[in-house]
């Protein structure tokens, strides 16, 4: 839709606050709304089009020049009414107090929904990262019995092994990398979907915090490398943590990246 993708609404004060012309002038916060993203879907903005389309739509057309000339003298103090179809304040006042409740309970369906976002995000990143730590061990896994199939082979072309006791250790292996490998590849499905799901709540919610978070993971980066060089950490304790942080990171990346092409 639009491209600059920053609500037509949005406005700042000169303390630099921020205020919707949609909500009544009320404050918001852009890091919270989708003013900076897809302002067109905000509960705000699209209340506003529907009224404003109406009220041009319940404006009457001005009689013409001809017309009031031509009309006789009580025509013309008709005339002199107010228009019909201009609100007057009685109704501009209580559709003002109607749109300040329903903005009202609009703020608090967004509380309750950022608590319950935020805390379904909260438990997507746990347990994404546990997941992740349990692809790790399934690759581990599967290197460990390809690695064993190997081994059998090539002790059966050496005679060391007869050719029944090869099928049967070779049937054994195959099964257990046909598993290994059916698990993970199911892991992963139900980790993407799961992202798919839960990636617009954190853009919705988090978009603010991607940044800083970002940074946060490139200098832990650093870090872990400072110290595994000074010999502080155990290699597998650097590779543990190293993978982790990384899909993180670019996890975060890709959101980031997203987020700016809004």
């Amino acid at each position: 839709m639009a491209s600059s993708g920053v609500c037509p609404g949005l406005y700042k004060d000169a303390r630099g606050k921020f205020y919707c012309k949609y909500a009544g002038g009320a404050e918001v916060d852009p890091a919270f709304m989708p003013c900076l993203m897809e302002y067109w879907d905000c509960p705000y903005y699209v209340q506003w089009t529907k009224r404003e389309k109406a009220e041009r739509e319940e404006v009457k057309p001005a009689p013409s020049v001809s017309e009031q000339v031509t009309a006789p003298p009580q025509q013309l103090l008709v005339s002199a009414e107010p228009l019909a179809g201009v609100p007057r304040y009685e109704e501009l006042s209580s559709r003002l107090e109607s749109l300040i409740n329903r903005a009202s309970e609009l703020s608090r369906a967004w509380e309750e929904y950022e608590k319950a976002a935020r805390e379904v995000i909260e438990s997507w990143e746990e347990l994404r990262d546990t997941l992740e730590k349990e692809l790790l061990e399934i690759d581990s896994s599967l290197e460990a019995y390809i690695s064993e199939l190997e081994r059998i082979e090539l002790k059966h072309k050496l005679g060391v092994l007869d050719d029944s006791q090869f099928e049967e250790l070779k049937s054994e292996l195959d099964k257990k990398i046909d598993e290994k490998t059916a698990e993970k590849e199911e892991i992963r499905k139900k980790l993407d979907e799961l992202d798919r799901l839960v990636i617009p709540h954190y853009k919705r919610v988090k978009a603010a915090e991607v940044k800083p978070e970002i940074a946060k993971l490139r200098l832990a980066l650093s870090k872990l490398e400072q110290k595994y060089r000074e010999g502080s950490i155990s290699e597998e304790a650097y590779k543990s943590v190293k993978t982790e942080l990384e899909a993180k990171l670019k996890r975060l990346e890709k959101i980031r990246e997203e987020v700016e092409e809004q």
